[in-house]
C-alpha cells in the first residue's frame, strides 16, 4: 500500500502544470520583496530556455556557411593551378565549378579531422573543470554564471572567426592550418561543455519532480534555434557567408549579457534545500555519497544498456552535416538550399517535443495508468528506430524530391537523448544527476571525437569510389543505428522493480 501511495504522490506531481502563479516553495500568506529572495523556478526556466536558445543559433548558424567558405578555399587553390580564367573578383568562383571530385574528397577530409581535434582539447578541458569542481565541492565554482562567462569568451573558434578567417585568404594560408584553431577550446572547452554546465545548473536548482517536463521544454529551444538559423543562414549565405558568422558573435554578446544579469541558480529554493542537506553531512560525507551514487549508477544494468543511445545520438548532426555536401554533390542542389535541411528537422521536433510527446504521454498515463519509465522506454526505442529507418531512407533516395521523406523519418528520432536522459533519471539519485549529467557530457564529446571524423572519412572515400557508393555514409549510420536498438531491448524495467522491492 505504500508503494501504491507513494507512486500516485509522484503522478500527481507530474500532472502539475510545469509553473505555478508563485514559486511552490515560499510561505503561502504575505510575501515583502527581498533582494536575496530566491528566484522563482520560471524566471529561472526562461533564462535557461534563452540560453540554450541562444548557445544552439551560434553553432547552428554557421554550419552551411563555413562549407561554403572552405570549398571555396580549396576551389580556388584547385584553379588556381588548373584554369586560372574562372577565377572572379575577389577570388570568387562560381559553386557549380567547385564540385568536382578532387576538391569534395579534401573538403569531407579536413572536416573531418577538425572534427576530431575539435573534441579532443574540450573533452580535456571539461574533465579538468568538473575534476576541480568534484574536489570543491562547497564552492560549485563550475556552476557559477560569472565563470560561465569567462568560459564563453574564450570560445572564438567555435563562432566561425578563426577558422573561417584562414580559409578567407587562400593565397596566404592553406585550409588545413584550421586543424590548429581547435588548439583555443583549451582554453574554454567551446561551447559542448558550457551546455552541459548548463544542463548540471538546471538539474539542482529545479525540483525532481517538475524536472523532466523542463527539460524537454529547455531542449525544445535547441530546435527553436536550429529552426531560425537555418532559415536565416539559407538566406544570408547567398549574399556572403561572413553575415551568419556577424550573427552567431552577435549570439554571443547577448548570452553574455544573460548570464552577468540572470539570477544564481544556486539561490534557488530547491538548491537551498540541497545545499542544507549536503552541509549537514559535512564535505567529506557529501563526496562520499557522490562517488557512491555515481559508481552506483555504473553498475545500473539498465543504464548501462542506454549509454549507446547517448553515443550514436551523436551521428544525427553529424549525418545532417553529411547530409548538405552530400547533396550538393549527387543532385545538384547549392548549399543555400542544403541549410533547410536543419530547418524540417527542426519543424518536426518542435512540432514533437512542445505538442506530440508531451501531450500523448499525458493522455497515456491518465487514461490507461502507464508508468512514465515505461513510456520514457518505448520514446527511446522508437526514436533510435526512426534515426535508423530515416538513414537508410536517406541512402536510398533517387532524387533529391524524395530527400524530405528520409528527413522526416530521421527528424523524428531526434528525441532519443531526452528521452534517453528521462528514463536513467529514474534510476539514480538526485545528489548523483548532475555528475551523471556531466559524464554524459563527456560521453558525447566521445562520440563526436569517433563519429564526426568517421562520417566525414567515409564521404571523402565514396567520392573517390563509382556513384553507387555516395550513399555509404548513411549505410553505416544506419547500420550503428541499430545496435543502439539491440541494446534497447535488454533494457529491463521489471528487473529494476525487483531490485527496488528487494532493497524495501
Amino acid at each position: 500500500m505504500g508503494d501504491s501511495s507513494q507512486q500516485d504522490d509522484n503522478q500527481s506531481r507530474e500532472d502539475e502544470p510545469l509553473f505555478r502563479g508563485e514559486d511552490s516553495y515560499q510561505p503561502s500568506g504575505r510575501r515583502s520583496p527581498s533582494p536575496s529572495a530566491p528566484p522563482s523556478l520560471r524566471t529561472l526556466f526562461l533564462f535557461f530556455m534563452a540560453l540554450h536558445f541562444l548557445i544552439a543559433f551560434c553553432e547552428m548558424i554557421l554550419v552551411a556557411p563555413l562549407i561554403r567558405i572552405f570549398e571555396n578555399s580549396l576551389c580556388f587553390k584547385y584553379y588556381q593551378v588548373h584554369d586560372p580564367s574562372v577565377i572572379g573578383p575577389g577570388d570568387s568562383i562560381e559553386e557549380s565549378l567547385c564540385k568536382i571530385t578532387d576538391i569534395q574528397v579534401s573538403l569531407a577530409s579536413i572536416r573531418g579531422w577538425k572534427s576530431l581535434f575539435d573534441t579532443i582539447p574540450g573533452s580535456i578541458s571539461f574533465y579538468l573543470q568538473k575534476k576541480m569542481t568534484i574536489n570543491n565541492f562547497n564552492s560549485s565554482l563550475a556552476r557559477n554564471p560569472l565563470w560561465q562567462v569567462g568560459r564563453l569568451l574564450w570560445t572564438p573558434e567555435d563562432h566561425g572567426d578563426v577558422p573561417g578567417g584562414l580559409a578567407a585568404f587562400p593565397r596566404i594560408f592553406p585550409l588545413e592550418l584550421v586543424w590548429f584553431s581547435s588548439a583555443i577550446l583549451f582554453f574554454g572547452g567551446g561551447l559542448y561543455p558550457f551546455a552541459a554546465n548548463m544542463w548540471a545548473m538546471a538539474s539542482e536548482a529545479i525540483p525532481p519532480e517538475r524536472r523532466s517536463n523542463t527539460f524537454y521544454y529547455v531542449f525544445s529551444a535547441f530546435y527553436m534555434a536550429e529552426l531560425v538559423a537555418s532559415f536565416v543562414a539559407s538566406i544570408t549565405i547567398e549574399i556572403s557567408p561572413w553575415i551568419p558568422c556577424g550573427l552567431s558573435w552577435a549570439s554571443l554578446f547577448v548570452s553574455l549579457f544573460l548570464l552577468v544579469v540572470m539570477p544564481d541558480p544556486r539561490k534557488s529554493s530547491h538548491y537551498l534545500q540541497t545545499k542544507d542537506s549536503a552541509g549537514a553531512l559535512g564535505t567529506d560525507t557529501t563526496k562520499s555519497i557522490l562517488a557512491d551514487g555515481f559508481r552506483a549508477a555504473l553498475t545500473n544494468r539498465n543504464i548501462l544498456l542506454t549509454i549507446p543511445v547517448f553515443l550514436v545520438g551523436t551521428l544525427r548532426y553529424t549525418t545532417l552535416n553529411v547530409l548538405i555536401q552530400y547533396a550538393s554533390v549527387r543532385f545538384g542542389m547549392k548549399l543555400s538550399k542544403g541549410a533547410t535541411f536543419y530547418t524540417e528537422a527542426a519543424v518536426v521536433t518542435i512540432f514533437l517535443f512542445l505538442f506530440l510527446v508531451p501531450r500523448g504521454t499525458n493522455f497515456i498515463r491518465s487514461w490507461y495508468g502507464v508508468r512514465p519509465q515505461k513510456i520514457d522506454l518505448v520514446l527511446v526505442r522508437t526514436s533510435v528506430i526512426l534515426l535508423c529507418v530515416g538513414a537508410l531512407l536517406l541512402g536510398l533516395t533517387p532524387s533529391a524530391k524524395f530527400l524530405p521523406i528520409g528527413l522526416l523519418f530521421f527528424s523524428a528520432g531526434f528525441g532519443s537523448k531526452v528521452s534517453a536522459l528521462s528514463l536513467i533519471s529514474y534510476w539514480i539519485s538526485d545528489s548523483s544527476k548532475a555528475t551523471l549529467f556531466a559524464g554524459i557530457a563527456v560521453l558525447e564529446n566521445i562520440g563526436h571525437a569517433f563519429g564526426d571524423p568517421m562520417m566525414h572519412q567515409l564521404l571523402a572515400a565514396a567520392f573517390r569510389l563509382a556513384p553507387a557508393w555516395l550513399p555509404l555514409p548513411f549505410f553505416v549510420a544506419a547500420s550503428i543505428y541499430s545496435l543502439a536498438i539491440f541494446s534497447t531491448l535488454f533494457i529491463s524495467l521489471d528487473r529494476e522493480i525487483q531490485s527496488d522491492r528487494r532493497v524495501d
